[in-house]
């Protein structure tokens, strides 16, 4: 071995640099191992292997490279690579015990690291002294070597960076699981999925949301990390007294698992809400997928209650622009979405802040005067839905007015102590309230628990499994039928007696008789598969633009897709076969003015001019025979069978393909530019007197509304694919209630598809021309949620003398 005086400054330095690096990067993963709550012994070594051959393999492809900044730079931008990737499984498995997962991809943007800095700033700085330490010894382990020559062996070295790569075991099982998941969803549309295999509901596909009944008041408190272990007296004798003395009033669901898509906040809220599982597609910026229309066309339990008229409310004291969770509540019938920002002028002390956002303590106070304001009118019911965060990992953040669990001298457990004290107050209030007997209260875990500092405590091999309880639902006892978060809102509605049609695709009624017969198995390869493509291509409006997909439609037998996404037919929540295209109902599908095309959907015939008056704030693209579409543009040419049109209802249309038979396949597209030009024309139609023009301003026989009576008469109205007569009347609040309705026979309807009539859709009913006292109009009446055929007055406009 050469004395230490024989190695030049530089050869010192370069080694020195070289082992800062080494250990650096080595230093993650033994940290990473300290954290890790699942794997063996194996992936220690593994990932430990796999960061020193990277590490020479980028040496000796950096030696290679004769400019010295250059060759700084290159090994600076590889290892960086390297720590980034270290750096990001730590965090992992810092906050999960568990690598790289849907969670951590989910969470993985932009936003996340904004939030970070601001909550983190002690662990953001520390990361940047990480990176800039690997990024330093990097360049100084090469800046001063001489330059290799190139031989025969130099081709080798990039081919063994990409060898190496299999020796990461975190870097294997994501290529796996990508790989799996890419064979599962290949070649899957909604023609192949086995619905009963796969214990799913096909019928979620559809919207039920007509004549929605309201039921109880409702208020769930989402627990964070709140599991079923911590009740447990065996366990943790008296650590959450009030929770475990409600056991003999509450209705105690035993056997509620944590599932995949169902692991951190938001896709537990979610999942629990909409009965299905936040399962999306792979890759990075999950955090933004809610924002872009994931799961808008899902009906959820915020959805059905809005439209039985309920008061939806929302508070946490955690910001609520983070992972979407503002977006999805406020898509889905929630009127009021309140976070840190828009709490914290309400509070005595607004620099009383936790990491997270408001201690538990304060948002329960503010959520018992939300309370307050809510049940201070009985005839409008309400959803409060409150989400707790004291008890957020890795250590907790307990509120200054708790006293600490006497037992274990453990943040966590003080904190999970403290919710129980907190929840015992806000509940104890709600139970003094009025509203009480009208009020279920449901509390519930958000998800198990993440790695967090009082595990050590856990017993081994515990069963561990959500905390659900029900609390005034008319019933008690243990109900031990194994279900996820799923099954919460059937349940939870079912309990609340609200009357509804609305099916969940992978939830389903704990109560019923027969979901106790049933088992599934949800992590079933292709249950998850199906779940995904049907969350994704059916249930999410994710806006593409129109250049962005080729081509436009496309049919082959077995599926009708646009814009890429497959198209299945239904008609106010019922299923319609393709063959309808052009017989009875025509293809709608909206584009923005921006030339985003977005939901597609099937409309009768004879109902289009009233559907396109409903949207007119939208371009449209319109599969349909020219004898529908001449009204919408006089100067079209004439065309056989079916034609693709785009334009809009302000302008004019364009045909992009005629000759079109849906017993041959087809596709469709056109020059982009063209249409992005066209979308761009689009002004803001907003005016009823467009509705006038549908019926070329002529009022129909026996459609009145006398206005000094209070009462309305509509000879023809259409709903689906039924006409009716009606009649309604005003009542004591104003409203019209429909008191008489009856049928028109298919035969005195006659097959005219340009006959004159009002149209009940989208919780209104468009009248394009009716007699008042004051001569001709056309008017709007708009539905009363939650009541059954009540309407208010909406827009009334004269029409012109023709």
């Amino acid at each position: 071995m050469p004395d230490i005086k024989d190695i030049s400054r530089d050869t010192l330095i370069m080694r020195s640099a070289a082992t800062l690096t080494s250990v650096l990067l080595l230093v993650t993963v033994l940290v990473s191992w300290h954290f890790n709550l699942f794997h063996a012994g194996v992936w220690f070594l593994r990932a430990g292997l796999f960061l020193v051959l990277a590490l020479a393999l980028i040496w000796r492809l950096s030696v290679h490279i004769n400019t010295p900044w250059m060759r700084g730079f290159t090994a600076i931008v590889l290892v960086e690579f390297l720590a980034f990737y270290a750096a990001g499984r730590l965090v992992s498995f810092y906050y999960q015990g568990e690598s790289f997962n849907e969670e951590f991809f989910f969470h993985f943007s932009p936003e996340t690291a904004n939030f970070a800095l601001t909550a983190f700033p002690g662990l953001v700085a520390l990361s940047f002294m990480y990176l800039v330490g690997v990024g330093t010894g990097a360049y100084f382990s090469v800046y001063r070597v001489q330059a290799l020559a190139l031989d025969n062996r130099t081709v080798l070295i990039l081919p063994g960076l990409f060898l190496v790569l299999v020796m990461d075991p975190d870097l294997f099982r994501l290529a796996n699981i990508s790989m799996q998941d890419a064979n599962a969803n290949r070649g899957l549309q909604l023609s192949n999925i086995d619905f009963e295999a796969t214990n799913l509901n096909r019928e979620a596909i559809y919207k039920m949301s007509e004549d929605i009944v309201a039921g109880k008041n409702v208020v769930m408190i989402y627990l964070e990390g709140m599991e079923r272990m911590y009740s447990d007296e065996e366990v943790f004798p008296d650590l959450t007294p009030f929770l475990n003395s409600l056991s003999g009033s509450a209705l105690q669901f035993d056997s509620i698992y944590q599932t995949r898509g169902t692991t951190f906040t938001v896709a537990g809220i979610l999942s629990s809400q909409c009965g299905t599982p936040l399962l999306f597609p792979s890759g990075p910026g999950g955090n933004d997928i809610l924002k872009n229309g994931f799961l808008q066309e899902g009906f959820c339990f915020g959805d059905i209650l809005s439209s039985a008229g309920y008061r939806n409310v929302f508070m946490g004291g955690a910001t609520t622009r983070f992972a979407g969770k503002g977006v999805f509540l406020s898509a889905h019938g929630y009127e009021e979405v309140l976070g840190l920002e828009e709490l914290t002028p309400l509070m005595e002390d607004p620099t009383y802040l936790n990491n997270w956002g408001l201690y538990d303590d304060t948002l329960l106070n503010l959520a018992t005067d939300k309370f307050d304001e809510l049940a201070a009118d009985p005839d409008q019911p309400f959803n409060f839905t409150v989400l707790t965060v004291d008890t957020h990992p890795p250590d907790g953040t307990v509120s200054e007015s708790c006293t600490p669990y006497p037992s274990i001298d453990n943040n966590i457990f003080h904190a999970v102590h403290c919710t129980d004290q907190l929840v015992e107050k806000f509940i104890t209030h709600l139970q003094q309230s009025p509203a009480w007997d009208n009020t279920v209260v449901l509390m519930m875990s958000d998800h198990l628990h993440m790695r967090n500092t009082g595990m050590d405590f856990y017993p081994p091999e515990y069963n561990r499994r959500l905390f659900v309880n029900i609390l005034n639902a008319g019933a008690s006892g243990v109900v031990e039928t194994r279900g996820a978060h799923m099954d919460i809102a059937p349940t939870l509605l079912k309990l609340m007696g609200v009357q509804h049609q609305q099916s969940f695709l992978a939830g389903n009624d704990l109560l019923a008789p027969e979901r106790d017969q049933k088992t599934i198995y949800y992590n079933d390869p292709a249950r998850i598969s199906a779940i995904r493509y049907i969350n994704t291509s059916l249930l999410s409006r994710i806006e593409v633009g129109l250049c962005e997909v080729d081509p436009l439609y496309s049919y082959d037998q077995e599926s009708l897709r646009v814009a890429g996404r497959e198209i299945d037919l239904s008609l106010r929540g019922r299923p319609l076969p393709l063959r309808s295209l052009g017989t009875t109902n025509a293809l709608l599908t909206l584009v923005s003015r921006e030339g985003k095309v977005g939901l597609t959907f099937p409309v009768n015939l004879a109902n289009l001019d009233y559907v396109m008056f409903q949207f007119r704030a939208n371009n449209f693209i319109l599969l349909a025979p020219y004898d529908v579409v001449e009204k919408l543009d006089p100067d079209l040419e004439p065309f056989n069978g079916l034609g693709v049109l785009f334009g809009n209802l302000e302008n004019s249309f364009d045909v992009l393909e005629t000759d079109i038979a849906m017993d041959q396949d087809f596709s469709v597209n056109a020059d982009c530019g063209d249409l992005l030009s066209k979308a761009e024309e689009l002004g803001d139609l907003v005016s009823i007197e467009a509705l006038g023009r549908i019926c070329n301003y002529i009022v129909p026989a026996d459609t009145e509304w006398v206005e000094s009576e209070g009462r309305i008469r509509l000879g023809s109205v259409a709903y689906a694919n039924q006409r009716y007569q009606a009649e309604l009347q005003r009542n004591d609040r104003g409203w019209y209630a429909v008191t008489s309705l009856s049928e028109i026979p298919p035969d005195e309807v006659g097959t005219e598809r340009t006959a004159c009539h009002a149209y009940y859709g989208s919780q209104e009913i468009l009248i394009p021309g009716i007699m008042t006292e004051e001569g001709p109009s056309s008017m709007i009446l708009n539905k009363v949620p939650g009541v059954t055929l009540t309407f208010v007055l909406g827009p009334v406009t004269s029409l012109p003398e023709i």
